[in-house]
């Protein structure tokens, strides 16, 4: 029976996203997704209360693993080497452009097609969140490196969580060849190590 329930679950999560892609989330129709997942309309309200919550269940999985990344290359026991050694930071932009690749269609759907739901919340909701984490992960930095420069304001690194974004939002935009990525991948490196040494008052 458990089995029963995720299949049906599992169908009406794939055809809303369709939907929600199709159609965006404020003229998306609930009666499509039951149609086309075999369901009553009464029964995706047996699992969601609402449009918006089954529209908050779609993204979630996107949702989760960028804010485990953020943890996950942010923690107390990050090496500062690490944050400036290029090799490392190339693993982590692969890593986030395999996301990105992943999560795709979730992606724009919260990016573009949002409208009207509360995921349409999830640039500011993101940025707030990881602009507070870095603080924090800063804070625990400066006490591990104290002759490092933390002295970063505040509205720095909420630009350039935004800016992190913004990335993700032009990668799923564009139909970019592996090549492509690669070489942004390295161009960002450089870009980046450069900016933090620089900031942190490191030679690379």
């Amino acid at each position: 029976m458990q089995i029963l329930k995720d299949n049906i679950r599992k169908s009406i999560l794939d055809e809303a996203k369709k939907e929600f892609l199709d159609k965006g989330f404020s003229d998306a129709s609930m009666r499509t997704i039951a149609s086309n997942a075999g369901v009553s309309v009464s029964t995706i309200y047996t699992y969601y209360k609402n449009k918006d919550e089954l529209m908050t269940e779609v993204c979630m999985p996107f949702v989760n693993a960028a804010n485990a990344m953020t943890i996950e290359h942010h923690t107390a026991d990050t090496d500062i080497d690490d944050m400036l050694n290029p090799d490392s930071q190339r693993e982590t932009a692969r890593a986030l452009i395999a996301m990105v690749k992943k999560y795709r269609d979730i992606i724009r759907l919260i990016l573009f097609r949002s409208e009207g739901s509360s995921m349409n919340n999830f640039r500011d909701n993101y940025t707030d969140r990881t602009t507070a984490h870095i603080l924090w992960f800063f804070g625990k930095m400066k006490m591990k490196y104290p002759d490092i420069n933390t002295d970063v304001s505040n509205f720095f690194l909420h630009a350039n969580c935004a800016w992190t974004l913004s990335i993700i939002g032009e990668i799923v935009s564009h139909d970019l060849s592996d090549e492509e990525l690669e070489k942004f991948t390295n161009d960002y490196v450089k870009f980046s190590t450069a900016g933090w040494a620089k900031m942190f008052g490191k030679n690379t």
